[in-house]
């Protein structure tokens, strides 16, 4: 058995979830219920499942049809938890019944329907299958499952797409990378492998340093050796038989950036043609075609229609006269919230996206002028210093608030 941490319990059995739900959270409530239900049902008996199978078949069995069905003869730990079932809804898909039958009792045929199957590839992994393959392969232990996940998700190497993982142009490079040149640490039996030998060292059954040197010996070299030997392109490029339709001289390389892959020309730096990837000649021009107009504005270079392309950073607006005109700018402009900054007072606090997805407010002026706040500025001194503006602060727990940037004075929105 896998050694894990201490199981996360109650600290009082007979705290039922539904009488102290009124002192939780709608979150601190399914979470409470939730390790309550488990616990329950972790000292309970194993649920009884009936199951039966029917084989219905000509006089040669020449074709064999099959039915399977199941009834639930003693819930035991179902009746305080299911996986999956939120609370008390009831899952009645756990039992499929079958009509009453007979050994060779006569069916007569009403109809016959075909129906075509093609070969689909395996279903992405959940993070439910996830744990479930790391746990047969003996990879990781309950205690670091999860932050194996994290890890996943975090360095983007792979998206959850309709609650299955789908891996990013990252992961592939990363996966490609490790399988190319450290095929044999990535190997399942070796992770498996390496866990017990920890095990036994855990347990004093072993020593550490004749592991260690076992496995640092050979795998330092190997580093020094991929350090030297493998470049970046050699992992994250991938040649193409496509001439660059730029300069001619060189071969379309397909390159991997901070918005995924793209075309680029091989002879980079010299020549800096670039496409979104997997684009034909024929679905640029139709790219061409299908660009918007940006509507009410002309270039303010050449006079021509400004458009909205995509290029290897995202979307953008440029110049429909490009390559004659090479004028661009953000599609996304920031948003001005039409409060003056109060450390240069000349500019006005814009409301902007960082990398990571969340909002921050910075001065107009910038980079002259380099302040920044974190929420939403309002035309409002603080109550407290005077400072000439407030931030209004939202979280879960507080709900709404008035917070002071400069004396960190907080007071609660009023209705």
């Amino acid at each position: 058995a896998q050694e894990a941490h201490e199981a996360i319990r109650p600290t009082d059995i007979t705290r039922n979830p539904d009488k102290i739900k009124d002192s939780l959270s709608a979150d601190q409530f399914k979470l409470y219920r939730m390790i309550w239900q488990r616990t329950i049902a972790g000292q309970m008996i194993a649920a009884t499942i009936d199951q039966v199978r029917a084989d219905i078949s000509d006089s040669k069995r020449t074709a064999v049809f099959k039915a399977t069905g199941s009834s639930i003869r003693d819930p035991g730990f179902l009746r305080a938890y299911q996986e999956g079932i939120e609370g008390t809804e009831v899952n009645d898909t756990q039992e499929s019944y079958l009509p009453q039958l007979k050994v060779d009792q006569p069916c007569p045929l009403i109809a016959v329907k075909t129906k075509q199957h093609f070969t689909e590839p395996p279903a992405r992994y959940s993070e439910a299958s996830l744990i479930k393959a790391l746990e047969e392969h003996g990879i990781g232990r309950p205690s670091t499952w999860t932050n194996i996940i994290s890890t996943i998700i975090n360095r983007q190497y792979a998206e959850l797409d309709n609650k299955r993982f789908k891996p990013t142009d990252v992961g592939r490079v990363v996966n490609k990378f490790l399988t190319t040149y450290f095929e044999h640490y990535v190997d399942y039996e070796f992770t498996a492998q390496l866990e017990d030998a920890l095990d036994a060292v855990s347990r004093g059954e072993s020593e550490y340093k004749p592991l260690l040197e076992k496995f640092w010996v050979p795998f330092s070299k190997r580093l020094i050796n991929i350090d030297e030997t493998v470049q970046r392109k050699d992992v994250t490029e991938e040649k193409t038989d496509e001439t660059c339709p730029e300069c001619s001289n060189h071969k379309l390389v397909i390159k991997l950036g901070r918005n995924g892959r793209f075309y680029g020309c091989s002879g980079y730096p010299d020549c800096k043609y670039t496409r979104a990837f997997a684009e034909t000649e024929a679905d640029k021009e139709e790219a061409k075609a299908a660009q918007t107009v940006v509507e009410g504005r002309k270039c303010p270079k050449c006079e021509a229609d400004l458009v909205i392309k995509e290029g290897r950073y995202g979307k953008f607006i440029g110049c429909s006269k490009y390559p004659e005109c090479k004028f661009i700018e953000s599609l996304n402009k920031p948003e001005d919230t039409g409060v003056t900054c109060p450390s240069c007072t000349k500019g006005s606090l814009l409301k902007r996206r960082a990398r990571r997805g969340n909002f921050f407010y910075s001065c107009s002026k910038y980079p002259k002028c380099k302040y920044i706040v974190s929420h939403q500025p309002l035309n409002e001194p603080c109550t407290s210093c005077n400072y000439p503006i407030t931030m209004l602060k939202v979280t879960k727990t507080k709900g709404e608030q008035i917070v002071c940037p400069e004396c960190q004075h907080t007071r609660n929105k009023e209705a």
